[in-house]
């Protein structure tokens, strides 16, 4: 069977605030790069094209203009790069949506543009000021494989991974733009404390995951000083046994992972896996039942 195996690569590029064109331009470095390693897919981090605009001092206003040249530039520059390396591209990005913005993740293949992921799950009043939710969830196929996608906070919900499991994805994606306040990096930029507690707390959920779903998951995080934040710069890439399988920790830099088919269907057929076992319909018509108390005679 075509694409047995695969390699993933899981970068933490650092963005530079409100410069679609400059990021891009990375995008491609790290992208040549991992193709270079013999990368078929690549997962890059959470608003990677625009930076982290909703931790800056951008206006809204001005963050907008951003999205939409943003917006114009970065479809046909994947395409074409996704084309040239014949690599699927996973890669975040602030886009418009009407008068507003979304948090997105924008996919392409060696085929062209394929499908954009809007951030279901907004986790603080930040995030809900500047961003409007996804309303849909596409699973993706690409290259012989499938997989699902989550921004960030995402990963918190259980529903994606088993709904991207349902249709058949053996892989997903998440881009992360989990950061820290300036104040609490030390002089020298040294964000090893901050990358060493994303992971802990990645690790704390993700496993099981995986281990439910039988999927390889792949994690990216931003790195360095961008806006008002800091970010961690961390990888991670996590088998169906639930197995902690690759990462690279802090700082700007990224992983390129082997998965072999074989291991996802044995993972896909054996009793850890619980997608084929799922009574959806049950759990929805789930009943509560209120106990009376007795009264003693």
């Amino acid at each position: 069977m075509e694409n047995d195996t695969i390699r993933v690569a899981s970068i933490a590029m650092h963005s530079v605030m409100g410069d679609p064109s400059a990021n891009l331009a990375r995008v491609a470095v790290w992208a040549h790069k991992a193709h270079a390693q013999g990368a078929n897919f690549g997962v890059f981090p959470e608003e990677c094209i625009t930076g982290s605009m909703n931790k800056s001092d951008l206006k809204f206003e001005e963050a907008q203009k951003i999205a939409v040249a943003a917006a114009e530039e970065s479809v046909p520059f994947l395409e074409s790069l996704s084309r040239k390396l014949q690599m699927t591209l996973v890669v975040g990005t602030i886009e418009p949506y009407g008068a507003q913005l979304r948090n997105s993740a924008l996919i392409v293949g060696p085929e062209g543009y394929l499908a954009t992921f809007s951030k279901l799950h907004l986790p603080n009043p930040n995030e809900r000021a500047w961003f409007v939710p996804g309303d849909t969830f596409p699973v993706v196929a690409s290259q012989g494989w499938t997989f699902g996608v989550g921004i960030c906070y995402d990963l918190r919900f259980p529903e994606l991974f088993r709904g991207a499991a349902q249709k058949g994805a053996e892989l997903f994606f998440i881009p992360v733009g989990g950061s820290g306040a300036i104040e609490k990096i030390s002089n020298n930029g040294d964000q090893r404390e901050q990358a060493q507690f994303h992971k802990e707390l990645a690790m704390q959920l993700l496993p099981g995951r995986a281990v439910d779903n039988a999927l390889h998951i792949f994690y990216a995080n931003q790195s360095g000083h961008s806006g008002n934040a800091w970010f961690p710069g961390l990888c991670l890439a996590i088998d169906p046994s639930g197995e902690l399988i690759d990462e690279y920790l802090p700082d700007e830099g990224m992983i390129v992972t082997k998965v072999k088919r074989e291991v996802a269907d044995r993972a896909r057929g054996s009793a850890s896996c619980t997608v084929d076992e799922a009574r959806p319909t049950v759990y929805a018509a789930a009943q509560l039942v209120k106990g009376e108390k007795l009264t003693r005679r």
